[in-house]
């Protein structure tokens, strides 16, 4: 399972949401706490941030550990939206950079902590066949998450808000999969104004997610994190099979998911 941390709020260096904290993103490539799978993140690492409006996307599939300049990088850095992850690949999905969270596409960006089991061999086909032709075209490699991805923003042009359309990609995972079969889908959808995620899967026990208002190495917005990042700030998990939404001045809109 990967971790991920996601932020919305007045403009920061995305240094401080990947490197501080006790118990911080970084720390969490070779030390995580709340792993249903897997032991490390060691499979590649990203950062989106906006400028202008547009998402910018750093990746790389070595594990971030090796990445001695990424600190400097970032703190050259200020956004107001900004996604980073780790990767923990899934056996059968190929480790290639069109996986490496977060994906970008035009304004939108989006990470999935989770997975569809046996995606290639049993559902790609036909998933990737519910996708417009503009945005078939735009599939680079042959993971679940940029299918999800591609599905997710065919929803948001069809006027669904960004909770709305992860919502609907968790539907039509539920019906591809069925009830029977694990399927683990913690997404994150934004657009540089607002980022919307759902924490669901198939079965009743789905990854861990909490979101923090206004903590120390963020005092103006709110983030959203895999898991707590420290112990100064006041973290609150998402119930599970639920959505939550951050807007501007740290607005947080939670409700659960009806699929």
């Amino acid at each position: 399972m990967c971790r991920l941390v996601a932020y919305l709020g007045a403009p920061l260096s995305p240094a401080p949401l990947v490197f501080d904290g006790s118990h911080s993103l970084y720390k969490q490539s070779w030390a995580p706490e709340e792993l249903l799978s897997g032991s490390v993140n060691a499979d590649g690492y990203g950062v989106v941030w906006y400028a202008g409006g547009q998402p910018a996307r750093l990746v790389d599939m070595r594990p971030i550990w090796h990445a001695t300049d990424l600190p400097a990088i970032l703190s050259s850095l200020s956004s107001g939206c900004v996604l980073a992850g780790l990767r923990n690949g899934t056996p059968g999905i190929p480790l290639d950079r069109s996986g490496v969270p977060p994906l970008i596409h035009q304004k939108w960006s989006f990470m999935l902590n989770g997975f569809m089991p046996d995606f290639r061999l049993r559902h790609m086909r036909e998933l990737r066949a519910e996708l417009p032709d503009d945005l078939y075209a735009e599939l680079r490699g042959s993971s679940d998450v940029e299918t999800l991805f591609l599905l997710a923003i065919s929803a948001v042009r069809e006027q669904m808000t960004l909770t709305e359309a992860l919502a609907r990609v968790v539907k039509i995972v539920h019906e591809r999969v069925g009830p029977d079969t694990e399927a683990q889908l913690n997404m994150v959808l934004g657009d540089g104004e607002r980022i919307a995620a759902v924490r669901s899967g198939t079965v009743q026990v789905t990854n861990s997610l909490y979101f923090a208002k206004r903590p120390p190495f963020a005092p103006a917005g709110v983030v959203l994190a895999s898991e707590p990042l420290d112990s100064d700030a006041v973290w609150e998990a998402v119930d599970g099979h639920s959505s939550i939404e951050l807007g501007p001045d740290a607005e947080v809109r939670t409700e659960g998911l009806f699929i």
